[in-house]
């Protein structure tokens, strides 16, 4: 008997690298693949399965970030790090929303020999949370760019 834990299990690699699959598709899969009929409510239930599971590393990871923000802190003193969260109802866990690292050896490499040119740069972070991230940079003597704060 197939299940949707075993539709998951096959599938996984191949949701997670194309989240937007139609359901239809792993239908035509399940049947080209494991010759089997399976209904696209089961499909969806697969697919759902495949996501959380995505998610849920996500929210492990969001956990990790005070211990690296404690590990940092004490290996590498004089680094400014913060880290913003909110609280959307007080009985709840809070909600991450930013981050920000600048290590010491960049602050006084900066003070030491940077132009004063700084400009931002960034992408956008296309997973299940839509995002960007950003950075400043700027040029030392040798006119190479290195991020700062």
């Amino acid at each position: 008997m197939v299940t949707t834990a075993i539709i998951a299990q096959h599938f996984e690699v191949t949701i997670n690298d194309h989240p937007k699959m139609k359901l239809r598709k792993i239908q035509r899969r399940c049947a080209s693949e494991m010759h089997v009929n399976m209904t696209i409510d089961c499909c969806y239930r697969a697919k759902k399965m495949v996501k959380e599971k995505m998610t849920g590393n996500h929210k492990e990871e969001f956990g990790l970030l005070w211990d690296y923000a404690h590990e940092l802190r004490s290996k590498i003193p004089g680094s400014t790090i913060k880290m913003v969260v909110q609280r959307v109802v007080a009985d709840f866990l809070p909600h991450f929303k930013r981050y920000y690292v600048c290590f010491d050896a960049l602050k006084r490499g900066r003070k030491a020999g940077c132009r004063p040119l700084i400009r931002l740069d960034g992408c956008f972070l296309k997973c299940s949370f839509k995002s960007e991230f950003l950075t400043a940079v700027g040029r030392d003597t040798n006119n190479q760019m290195f991020p700062i704060a």
